[in-house]
């Protein structure tokens, strides 16, 4: 099954102020929390707003220049977490670091393992598990398992109306109509085989 993400979680003031800062938009999650899908134009003004800013080698799909852009979204108070999974078919990884008060709390990480950095990452920022829920779930994290779980329209599979490839109008004739030709052709050919 595939999971492939790219986010930045968080609530209250730092998220805000995120959201304020790079003209970002937010997908409400469970408990409260929020996440910011990174998306290309999000990526693109913040490694323009970071010339020679370098990334961490255990982030796959981070900006250039994110971990200043956390450490300021939360240097008022607040945390956030930048959380990234690639998973299909059960293999891939995942990177997550986390940033409260202005600094570094949880230095970019990256496992082959099922949720741990991402976790560890969430737990960071005040994530509390819910019954027998890790902290991916807890939030709901699980639930939206692509970038395009995070469009505006909402997870492609929630979404109203017929799958794409269904809303394509079909000319010919209806299904019943076809059915009685067939029966019918069968029912002259059997007719036609006991006369003689």
């Amino acid at each position: 099954m595939t999971h492939s993400v790219q986010l930045v979680i968080g609530r209250g003031p730092a998220m805000e102020t995120f959201l304020s800062d790079w003209s970002a938009r937010a997908v409400d999650l469970r408990e409260g929390w929020r996440a910011a899908p990174m998306e290309e134009a999000l990526h693109a003004r913040i490694e323009a707003a970071s010339p020679g800013a370098g990334r961490s080698t255990e982030l796959d799909a981070s900006p250039a220049g994110l971990e200043a852009v956390l450490a300021a979204a939360t240097a008022k108070g607040g945390a956030l977490a930048y959380v990234e999974t690639d998973y299909f078919g059960g293999a891939g990884g995942q990177s997550a670091m986390a940033f409260v008060e202005g600094r570094e709390a949880m230095a970019p990480q990256r496992a082959i393992s099922v949720f741990a950095p991402i976790n560890q990452a969430l737990r960071t920022i005040g994530v509390v598990r819910n019954g027998g829920s890790d902290e991916f779930d807890t939030i709901g994290l699980g639930e939206r398992r692509t970038m395009d779980d995070y469009a505006i329209e909402g997870p492609r599979r929630l979404r109203a109306g017929p799958p794409a490839m269904a809303a394509t109008s079909r000319e010919g004739l209806p299904t019943w109509i076809v059915l009685a030709v067939i029966f019918a052709m069968i029912g002259l050919g059997i007719a036609v085989s006991l006369l003689h």
